[in-house]
């Protein structure tokens, strides 16, 4: 007995927007919607022209149901089950806002109940036809592994630039007048995450905003770059490679030394081309031996490259990464260690990037290493990651939310500079136990010393 054919269509959500009159005729007994987060806002034509197909079964695919707040969440559920948790206007009255003013540091007994209820009850209400799967699964049968949060204290270069950029005419009007423009609050956020990087990053720019200014009228739109070059001392020289000036990269430059002495290989992962460029510099003037795959790797290459790294006789010490290219099934197993260089607004990114050498096939316990500069914006985006992540997991894992204390004004809070302390996040935690203060040594160690050297470092700057 022959079985019965079905026909099957697939297409990419751009090709089914330019095709979607000759689509939407057809009667589909099935739509599945692969990266279905690009569906968090109903409003968007893809999510409305999907949503009026002729289908009665639809199932959507997503690792991040929440990425940013529960409106999201009700939108991809809505494209899937219509009209389950009601209008946008009733699911914000009666879940989101109880649930979100219930996770607040100053919430009352009341509200706190009130949020767990309603957390629970949106949770009871989407178990019916949500499925959550998570790297528990992986855990049965991969090797175990760490990941470390590593705190590390901005150097004097980095702190005087950002003082000074935080007094700049630019961050000033952005804090006193909030409507007056988004991209500019997102440059002043970019040369902060920079700096956090390394000053050498933005000192172009500084240049260039000065020699702009020079030729305008007094009265011309300043850029927030301008001034900054004042911050940097005559005798500075962007061109010539140094760890000096960035507290990351002193803190990079020691543990890559421990990991290379214990003979083991690393990933080292970037969001940003200048980054990477910055991060070879560091493996060069080092002598490391590295691949490197980024945006401009081509890809007839890009394969080659991970499969050489991840041949059991390949010496290569260092495979240089960019979050943004590669592909979601990217292996790196070749590698048990990784560092994650600088952080991203969406936790789910981060995720992706420090699950490369987590993967099937992996046979020694994996190390994971994330950089975070002291007091930063990169804390406060930190933070801001693990309450979105507490917030999805409170809807879609049922668990306890985070508690952990934002401000209520986050926008001047992303722009303030925390000098006196070894981890801010430490501090809002309320934490008791004691940091650990440790000195780099330099000095060639055994096997069992290297590997007590590295969790050190990550103790001296801070690690929770």
């Amino acid at each position: 007995m022959n079985s019965p054919l079905y026909p099957v269509m697939i297409i990419s959500y751009e090709m089914f927007l330019r095709s979607v009159e000759e689509v939407r005729n057809i009667k589909f007994g099935l739509v599945i919607c692969d990266e279905a987060h690009r569906l968090k806002n109903t409003t968007i034509k893809t999510a409305t022209m999907i949503s009026g197909l002729k289908t009665k079964r639809r199932i959507l695919l997503t690792g991040t149901p929440v990425q940013n707040d529960l409106k999201e969440f009700h939108s991809l559920v809505d494209v899937c089950n219509p009209g389950i948790l009601g209008t946008q206007s009733c699911f914000r009255r009666l879940y989101e806002e109880p649930i979100v003013h219930g996770q607040q540091p100053d919430a009352t007994s009341e509200e706190k109940l009130l949020g767990q209820t309603r957390a629970a009850e949106l949770n009871r209400l989407t178990s019916m036809f949500f499925l959550r799967r998570t790297s528990e699964v992986n855990s049965r049968y991969l090797p175990p592994k760490v990941e470390s949060v590593v705190f590390c204290r901005p150097s004097l270069l980095q702190l005087s630039v950002y003082r000074h950029l935080l007094t700049s005419r630019v961050v000033r009007s952005c804090l006193t007048s909030y409507s007056s423009g988004g991209s500019r609050h997102l440059v002043c956020i970019g040369a902060l995450k920079k700096l956090c990087n390394d000053p050498s990053l933005i000192y172009s720019q500084c240049q260039e905003a000065n020699e702009m200014a020079d030729s305008l009228d007094i009265d011309h739109e300043a850029s927030v770059y301008e001034g900054l070059d004042r911050s940097f001392p005559e005798s500075y020289k962007p061109d010539r490679f140094t760890t000096d000036h960035s507290g990351k990269l002193q803190v990079l430059s020691h543990i890559l030394a421990q990991i290379h002495r214990i003979g083991e290989r690393v990933v080292l992962i970037s969001n940003y081309t200048q980054t990477l460029d910055l991060l070879q510099k560091l493996c060069e003037n080092r002598s490391y031996d590295f691949l490197r795959l980024d945006g401009k790797t081509p890809t007839s290459k890009r394969q080659s490259l991970v499969d050489r790294f991840n041949d059991k006789h390949c010496k290569i010490f260092v495979f240089l990464l960019s979050s943004k290219a590669g592909g979601v099934g990217l292996n790196l197993i070749g590698a048990s260690r990784l560092v994650l260089f600088d952080i991203d607004w969406n936790p789910a990114n981060d995720i992706q990037s420090m699950a490369r050498v987590w993967r099937d096939g992996q046979k020694k316990t994996v190390h994971i290493y994330r950089l975070l500069t002291t007091g930063t914006i990169e804390e406060k985006i930190y933070q801001r990651q693990t309450a979105k992540q507490g917030l999805s997991g409170t809807v879609a894992d049922a668990k306890e939310s985070v508690k952990i204390e934002f401000s209520r004004d986050e926008l001047k809070d992303l722009f303030t500079l925390h000098e006196n302390t070894s981890c801010l996040t430490h501090d809002l935690l309320q934490c008791t136990c004691l940091v650990a203060e440790v000195e780099s040594d330099d000095e060639c160690q055994s096997e069992p010393a290297a590997q007590s050297a590295i969790s050190h470092q990550a103790l001296s700057v801070g690690i929770m």
